[in-house]
């Protein structure tokens, strides 16, 4: 003969809480690991390493509280930090408190470049376009 347990109100109201929390957090994308499409991000670094950003095309907003940072695009391979191992040439630099406004190409992975010793947090996230370059005054006839 079995015998069975009934759990008390308290447990059962618990356990109900608990597995509707836990189901409600599975949608907002907290344990989601970041994508290739995502809109916004944050970047942390230890020391002077290369990381991936974003992969293009996207244009984006950079901002950093500290400066030690530089953007720059690389040819997108496989996505992932390893493509901006190669060359950092044309560097945007990230400035303390500003925001710096960066594009990638289709084709490319938007990579941050730490000189710091210590961490450095790169906070971004996509804009509709990239701010247009303007012309103040051309000289000619």
């Amino acid at each position: 003969m079995t015998s069975t347990k009934r759990l008390s109100p308290l447990t059962t109201k618990l356990v109900g809480f608990v597995a509707l929390a836990l189901a409600s957090f599975g949608g907002t994308g907290i344990a989601s690991a970041r994508s290739a499409s995502s809109e916004r991000g944050t970047v942390e670094a230890r020391g002077p390493v290369a990381k991936v950003v974003a992969v293009g095309p996207v244009a984006f907003h950079a901002y950093s509280e500290f400066a030690g940072g530089s953007l720059y695009t690389a040819p997108a391979v496989t996505g992932t930090d390893r493509d901006c191992k190669g060359s950092s040439a044309g560097t945007t630099p990230v400035q303390a408190d500003r925001i710096a406004t960066f594009a990638v190409g289709e084709g490319q992975v938007a990579c941050l470049s730490t000189t710091t010793k210590g961490s450095f947090e790169l906070l971004w996230h996509a804009v509709s376009q990239p701010a247009p370059v303007m012309v103040i005054a051309k000289a000619g006839r």
